[in-house]
């Protein structure tokens, strides 16, 4: 009896801690943020870099285009542009977040700890939802974000206390984030966003789309000269 009730117990509280985010939804890169908007309002410039700094192989790595205008900004001491290149780095790990979540549907443990730095980072953005939007658009993302963590179900301890997944519900809920949040936090001086997809991503680092493009038309410049090349010593040989 007593075995059965310290399994319930067990249960129990597996269940209850899988739905909840706790420590590991805190997202050091995101929570800077909220020193480094400080530092800008108090025209410590300097300081600031030096925030920055401590995360400087997150942006080369993930978000070198945010990074790149957050540089800009700093060195014109431009504030406002520097905290929303910023704020877009946030989004876009949001995304990041997401996307791997998705990847990793199937391995409950490492989809529900995806999902919380996902929510985690959100949590410093909502006050600039509310204030670009409303409390209720702020509101429907936390609630997405409740409903993506149900969809993930519970795999239970030897059956006991199993739900059962739901991908596309969990789909769905991640697009309704990205699709509120893409339009609201853009880079300084720049109408295309992007949300992360997988053509942004290679071996799990990211790549600004633009840097994508020029790849491609460089790559496609390459294939012509060397084209060109071979007819070129087609014709010599012929002759």
């Amino acid at each position: 009896m007593l075995p059965l009730l310290l399994l319930s117990l067990f249960v129990s509280n597996s269940t209850v801690s899988a739905y909840s985010y706790g420590d590991p939804g805190k997202e050091a890169f995101a929570e800077a943020y909220k020193q480094f908007e400080e530092q800008l309002d108090a025209k410590d410039y300097a300081l600031a870099k030096e925030t920055l700094a401590a995360y400087d192989k997150e942006f080369k790595l993930y978000f070198p285009e945010a990074k790149a205008k957050i540089d800009t900004a700093l060195e014109k001491e431009d504030a406002e542009a520097a905290k929303q290149a910023y704020r877009v780095a946030l989004r876009q790990n949001i995304e990041r977040r997401l996307h791997f979540a998705e990847e990793q549907f199937e391995d409950f443990g490492q989809a529900k700890l995806l999902l919380a730095k996902a929510r985690g980072t959100y949590d410093v953005l909502a006050p600039y939802v509310k204030e670009s939007k409303d409390a209720k658009t702020s509101d429907d993302v936390y609630t997405a974000f409740d409903e993506s963590l149900k969809a993930l179900g519970n795999p239970g301890l030897f059956g006991v206390g199993k739900k059962a997944s739901d991908e596309e519900s969990f789909k769905k809920n991640i697009t309704m984030i990205e699709d509120t949040l893409t339009p609201l936090f853009v880079l300084p001086g720049e109408e295309k966003t992007g949300v992360f997809t997988e053509e942004d991503s290679f071996l799990g680092q990211t790549f600004g789309t633009d840097a994508i493009w020029k790849l491609i038309a460089l790559g496609l410049v390459v294939v012509l000269i060397v084209i060109v090349g071979i007819g070129q010593w087609k014709k010599k040989r012929r002759s």
